[in-house]
């Protein structure tokens, strides 16, 4: 079976890297989702799916970045969409009060510029959050193109991490409340499970 090269590995995973990176520098840091989704977001999105999309008319080694990267997006979108019903169940289920999608227009809201209760900035905070669950599953299907559902999981275990040391700032919520925790837990776990048995199940690569 053919393996990435690791500076091809690298590269791969620093562009798809780029919309956590943002959150992270707008919560910790001087650089706003405002400059960082036009500016530096945008472009890698627009340049990893320039690979994917040339992946029949380039070299071979292109079509084997590529290959990963459609793998991870396809698997990510389900998983994220997976993601996102499991969630509000669970706050239905055992009764929770926090907003399971209380970042969503958040999002959008600086990336834009407008109230969140706006209906563009709640549409771009939408595909700014399934960027985030497509580009983190190509990530880790750069990084274990084999995938596995241990190893999926234990990659969902460190966005939740990230996600539970920049959502309290960002979202102006308690890190210990049990619905940002079971709900981030559990649906971020059956995230990664499903992304990692997806990248298992698909086998040798096209």
């Amino acid at each position: 079976m053919p393996r990435l090269l690791p500076r091809e590995i690298a590269f791969g995973v620093l562009l798809a890297s780029t919309s956590g990176a943002a959150i992270l520098a707008h919560t910790l840091g001087p650089l706003p989702l405002s400059f960082t989704a036009p500016f530096v977001v945008l472009p890698a999105a627009s340049l990893l799916a320039s690979l994917m999309l040339l992946r029949r008319k380039l070299y071979q080694r292109l079509h084997l970045f590529s290959s990963h990267l459609m793998r991870g997006a396809g698997w990510g979108l389900l998983a994220t969409l997976v993601y996102d019903a499991i969630r509000p169940l669970l706050r239905m289920i055992f009764g929770f009060t926090f907003d399971p999608y209380r970042a969503i227009p958040i999002f959008g809201q600086f990336m834009t510029g407008l109230p969140p209760t706006d209906s563009l900035a709640i549409a771009i905070g939408w595909l700014y959050h399934f960027w985030n669950g497509i580009s983190f599953a190509m990530m880790f299907a750069l990084l274990r193109p084999q995938g596995g559902p241990i190893a999926g999981l234990i990659w969902a275990m460190v966005l939740q991490g990230l996600m539970m040391a920049s959502y309290p700032s960002l979202l102006q919520i308690r890190v210990e409340d049990p619905g940002f925790l079971t709900m981030g837990l559990v649906g971020h776990g059956l995230w990664g499970i499903l992304v990692g048995l997806g990248l298992k199940r698909g086998g040798r690569y096209a």
